[in-house]
């Protein structure tokens, strides 16, 4: 019965199993690769990255003596692919094939700990994690399914914040830094829980349109950090073994948190009462917790939700003790808090006095605004994706860095500035061979100062001249040196932060005399954002505990604290007697500002403040990230052939399943995806209607040229039963006879399609043109007649059974357009879609006809804001009225394809949302939103048919209208969120009214 289960899952939840092909894309084709394979695992790397990638093994050796003492595990063998031509910061592990992949550039705008400890140390967590779900039963299915059961068991029941917040606890406490001791990463919740409270279990796992969410790092990170101290190691490690071995029971993981909670939750409330004691009689004002009671009340048979309000109602009062103590600094909105979420961010005064922010939320896509001394606001510009480290101002000219797509392969972005003149409204890209971030204007405005990232990860700081934008200088730095945040000090000097193995530092250099001066050292306490003045140094730190401004002195060489905010403030900009800067909320950043007097700042002394959980965390583990690199020449580096490494079978099942096809069918398949993902393939047998045996099928995509080139290949015999026209041989005439036809089909269908991706600035953009031949053989044609009308019984027959073949050659132009989005729209507001095809059949036995189609979707703005207006043309064209060709274009709904020579088809849509309820049906389903989509289609044929010997022309027009109300939910709790609906309407084919379920899953938004 539960392997039955399972194949049910396999089939019906195949989402699930379709998402065994994961691929993120393509690394250049010239890149030579190497390895370096031990008996534990395997790094695959470009081969100019060896003597990272020896440091990359020493850092995962001592992490599997390390990291897995928790979870009392050590993983088996596994493979690391790292990725050195994107400008992405970014790392992941995927089950279906087995590995981990790491992008090498390091972040600008890191924390204290460098980028490849810390990705190492969080992607090798979800190793750990997946590799120890393959025990007991779920083991079982591994062998008899491949490494997709193991994505389907953690896929149904490992919440994402479980995995992802168990890997930031990790990397926490193996380091001295790690985001538990990033003030940025908790002032999401901490603003939330203090100012609106806690919000329902399934809105802060599922998230919401009416309220803004913090992510799953960040819940995770709280509810898995304070189940470990609380509960001991044990408790994860024994959910996760009761989740391997009964991976068929629907609470498998609120069951093991149930079994690790056991006859301990008493002592955890009973301590938070003593430590409330504590807090009181320091005669600190906070509210004070009746906590037996929080215990009953949060009493849940659903343990995990038990452990999410536990865990909220502790942080809540937690924060309002620290909360309580805060002593703020005094400021100044320039902007009214706005009802929905929404940051205005980076401010910047310019010549007459406005404010330029950049503002961005759930109603709005990023953009850049002018805020008037009068208070209006006004749009300014959109830029593209960015990398959130701002943007510099300077005699009216933005200065900023955002990502730049390749034109073929997806792993080699780069980020690229991008100037924006604010008086002639134009824009202007700087090109460069390698990835520049965080650029910044000399005081003159006659230089740009930036970060240069290399393949290797490696940094420099480059300096171009603003009016020709040719490089001047580069000033390089160490193999473990990164630059991060440079200012100008004047037309000479730049200031910059550097982060190394010991921490951040500040410096000056002497960009004439190269000389760099280290100002301070800040250790493992974050610092970043740096602005300047003539007698100070201003910065974001978190030494407080909570992101404020500091300044550094440039005479006394004494740090002074200059703001105190509640929940965090960035983003400084000095002009003149003013100080301006980002100050949060839990309705987002507000822009504000303050007088700049250095009386009222505070003298910095040292007292940093400790980030209690983090501190717990690496206490409990008892181990730090400490490689060995005293001898990196023991790891021997190899060439890894792609050709060699073609194939790579990690799953198969006793069902048919191709994740290309998104098909799912009875009878058996392998999947193979290899470690580059440059080949992605099916092979397998199926039942597949209409063959009575069955057909071999096998199907696969090689995505390692500029090319992309699939083939897939079926055969089978078919059998079917029908009456027919057939010929009598004696005497000579037709008969209508019932007969059994037997045929073995050949089916071997090749494409070869070049994507090119043109996306830059706000818009994502790809043109695909695409050939495909479509050979279809049909042979070992056999008829039984069985049965006929005629009076004579029945005779021999000539069925004209002879083999034949169909050639079928397509044409295809597939290209679009795009604008970005605000979380808010119910559809893109601004974009184009276009397609082209071209059939026809110029060689083979069966001359088919040809036909063409053009269709195009236009997306436009609605009447109010998150509104679309969605507008449909196509036309199609068919060489003759028996063309065997399907219709390709749309036809109105509510009715069959309308089939003639020529088709012109058209819709207007509207779409809105109608509201967000934020409503669950308790574990059963989540409701975020409620669209509504008015339609009216229109279409017209006009044709030929035949009749006796005759051709007559004919012409109908067809119109249906109607609307479609869409849900967006969550089901189960599940990630993947899904689009139920219903379209009503009426259609004048029939005269009828009608009705459709609309149901859609978006795995991409896992």
């Amino acid at each position: 019965m539960k392997i039955c289960y399972l194949i049910f899952l396999l089939i019906s939840g195949g989402n699930f199993a379709f998402g065994q092909y994961y691929s993120t894309g393509q690394d250049p084709a010239s890149i030579h690769w190497k390895q370096i394979d031990t008996k534990d695992f395997q790094i695959i790397f470009p081969q100019q990255y060896e003597e990272k990638a020896k440091y990359m093994a020493a850092i995962f050796q001592d992490l599997l003596q390390k990291e897995g003492k928790d979870l009392q595990h050590r993983p088996k063998k596994f493979s690391v692919v790292v990725h050195t031509h994107s400008a992405t910061s970014n790392g992941m592990v995927a089950w279906a094939p087995k590995r981990m992949e790491v992008y090498n550039t390091s972040a600008p705008d890191n924390d204290s700990q460098l980028w490849i400890d810390h990705v190492c140390s969080h992607e090798y967590r979800h190793i750990l994690q997946m590799d120890k779900l393959e025990q007991g039963f779920t083991g079982f299915l591994n062998y008899a399914f491949g490494q997709q059961a193991t994505i389907v068991v953690l896929g149904l029941y490992l919440p994402t914040w479980f995995l992802e917040g168990d890997a930031v606890c990790m990397e926490t406490a193996l380091g001295d830094a790690g985001r538990g001791r990033y003030p940025f990463f908790e002032q999401e919740l901490r603003a939330q829980l203090l100012e609106k409270g806690s919000f329902s279990y399934d809105k802060a796992v599922n998230g919401s349109y009416e309220d803004f969410i913090s992510n799953r790092y960040k819940l995770g990170y709280y509810l898995v950090g304070k189940a470990k101290t609380h509960y001991g190691n044990e408790l994860w490690e024994k959910t996760l073994n009761h989740v391997g071995q009964k991976p068929l029971g629907i609470t498998s993981f609120s069951d093991g948190i149930k079994m690790g909670m056991l006859g301990k939750r008493d002592d955890v409330f009973a301590a938070l009462s003593e430590k409330q004691k504590d807090i009181l009689a320091q005669g600190i004002q906070v509210e004070e917790i009746d906590w037996e009671q929080v215990k009953k009340d949060n009493q849940c048979a659903d343990t995990k939700k038990m452990l999410y309000y536990d865990t909220m109602k502790e942080l809540q009062w937690e924060w309002q003790v620290q909360d309580a103590k805060l002593d703020l600094t005094s400021k100044e909105a320039i902007l009214n808090r706005e009802s929905i979420y929404t940051n205005v961010r980076f401010p910047h005064e310019n010549e007459v006095g406005d404010l330029i922010v950049l503002k961005e939320g759930l109603s709005d896509a990023a953009h850049f605004q002018i805020v008037h001394k009068n208070g209006e606001q006004e749009k300014l510009f959109v830029p593209g994706y960015d990398f959130n480290t701002g943007f510099d101002y300077q005699s009216g000219k933005l200065i900023w860095s955002e990502q730049k797509e390749h034109l073929r392969w997806e792993k080699a972005d780069k980020s690229i500035l991008v100037i924006y003149d604010t008086h002639t409204k134009k824009r202007i890209r700087i090109k460069n061979k390698n990835s520049l971030f965080a650029p910044a204007f000399s005081a003159d405005g006659k230089k740009i100062v930036a970060v240069e990232s290399d393949l290797l990860g490696d940094n420099d700081l480059i300096i171009l001249n603003a009016e020709n934008l040719e490089s001047e200088q580069q000033i390089d730095f160490g193999k473990n040196e990164f630059v991060l945040s440079p200012k100008w000090d004047g037309n000479d000097q730049i200031v910059y932060v550097l982060l190394t193995k010991k921490g951040k530092e500040m410096y000056s250099l002497d960009i004439k005399s190269r000389k760099k001066t280290c100002l301070f050292s800040s250790g493992k306490y974050d610092i970043s954002q740096i602005e300047l003045s003539d007698k100070h140094i201003f910065f974001t730190a978190a030494y407080t505990g909570i992101d404020n401004i500091f300044a550094y002195d440039r005479s006394s060489k004494k740090l002074y604290q200059v703001t105190s905010s509640r929940f965090g403030a960035r983003d400084l900009h000095v002009s003149k007697n003013k100080l301006y800067y980002s100050d949060y909320t839990s309705d987002g950043y507000l822009p504000v500002k303050t007088d700049y007097q250095t009386d009222e700042w505070k003298e910095w002394t040292g007292n940093f403040a400790p980030f209690p959980l983090a501190e717990s965390l690496s206490e409990q583990l008892g181990e730090k990230l400490q490689p060995d690199t005293s001898n990196l020449d023991r790891f021997e580096v190899k060439k890894y052939s792609k050709t060699a490494h073609l194939f790579n079978f990690h799953s198969w099942a006793p069902v048919f399943i191709d994740g290309l096809e998104e098909e799912a069918d009875i009878g058996v398949s392998v999947a193979t995806q290899n470690k580059l993902s440059t080949l992605l393939g099916t092979i397998g047998y199926r039942k597949e209607e209409g063959y009575d045996k069955g057909q071999f099928y096998a199907n696969f995509s090689y995505e390692a040229w500029f090319p992309i080139i699939e083939s897939k290949l079926t055969v089978g015999s078919k059998e079917a039963t029908f009456w027919t026209l057939a010929d009598r041989i004696l005497p000579s005439q037709v008969d209508t006879v019932y007969v059994n036809r037997t045929m073995r089909q050949w089916g071997w269908e090749n494409s070869i399609s070049f994507p090119f991706d043109l996306s830059a600035g706000k818009y994502s953009t790809s043109v695909t043109p695409k050939i495909t031949y479509n050979l279809a053989k049909l042979d070992k044609i056999e008829y039984i007649a069985l049965n006929t009308n005629s009076s004579m019984g029945l005779g021999e027959y000539d069925f004209a059974d002879e083999d034949y073949s169909q050639k079928i050659m397509q044409y295809q132009l597939f290209a679009y357009r795009i604008a970005k989005m605000a979380t808010r729209d119910v559809q893109y507001q601004w974009a184009q879609v276009f397609e082209f095809n071209y059939r026809h059949t110029p060689f083979g036995d069966a001359q088919l006809g040809e036909t063409w189609s053009v269709a195009s979707t236009l997306y436009f703005p609605g009447f109010y804001k998150h509104h679309g207006v969605k507008l449909y043309g196509g036309y199609q064209n068919r060489s003759s009225y028996d063309s065997n060709f399907s219709t390709i274009i749309r036809s109105p709904r509510g009715m069959s394809d309308i089939y003639g020579e020529d088709i012109y088809s058209s819709s207007i849509d509207y779409a809105l949302p109608l509201f967000y309820p934020d409503w669950n049906l308790g574990p059963l389903v989540y409701c975020k939103r409620i669209r509504l989509d008015a339609f009216l289609d229109y279409a017209r044929e006009e044709g030929r048919f035949s009749s006796g010997d005759n051709l007559y022309n004919y012409e109908e027009d067809y119109t249906s209208f109607g609307a479609e109300i869409n849900a967006d939910l969550h089901v189960l709790r599940f990630s993947s969120p899904v689009d139920l609906g219903i379209r009503v309407g009426y259609e004048d084919q029939t005269g009828n009214l009608f009705a459709n379920l609309l149901l859609s899953i978006s795995l991409s938004s896992y």
